[in-house]
């Protein structure tokens, strides 16, 4: 008569092969219910099986072969002109809870637009003369007034988006 105890401590019910567990022990003669446990992760006589840990490779360890054009996740290869890469990216397991994103674009007081231009100056213009994108469509306004070139564009500048001002005047 072997002895099998469950992989969930404690257990009590119904088994394999009809097998009734009291506290996490049961005993059968049955060979093949005794293979079955055993392979099962079933502890067989006095061994109470080891629980399995989940094991979560890290991807920076596996080999892989790229098929078609290589594809970079800045969670593994961060790169500096990355714009706003995890957390602990290219330090810690990129599947771990050690590397996590920073939030999503307008949340809380995180920047939602990449650094500005290299042309722009600490004081917020463009050594253009123009003002950042991030400035209101009033400032773009007075901006595309003052360097329009005629009467009627002047004009149009008050019917214009924002949008429509960065693309005529921002570039």
């Amino acid at each position: 008569m072997a002895r099998i105890t469950t992989p969930v401590p404690g257990y009590s019910g119904q088994g394999p092969g009809n097998l009734h567990f009291n506290n996490g022990v049961a005993e059968t003669d049955d060979e093949a219910i005794i293979a079955y446990c055993r392979g099962a992760g079933y502890g067989i006589d006095a061994d109470p099986p080891e629980p399995e840990k989940p094991q979560i490779p890290d991807p920076r360890e596996v080999t892989t072969t790229v098929v078609g054009a290589p594809v970079r996740d800045a969670a593994v290869d961060p790169k500096p002109g990355d714009f706003r890469p995890p957390v602990n990216a290219g330090e810690a397991n990129p599947h771990g809870p050690e590397v996590y994103a920073p939030g999503l674009p307008g949340g809380g007081l995180q920047p939602t637009a990449p650094a500005a231009p290299a042309e722009e100056q600490a004081d917020g213009q463009s050594s253009l003369g123009r003002p950042p994108q991030s400035e209101p469509v009033a400032v773009w306004r007075e901006y595309a007034a003052s360097v329009a070139t005629s009467d009627e564009e002047r004009a149009e500048v008050d019917k214009m988006t924002k949008a429509e001002l960065i693309k005529k005047y921002g570039g």
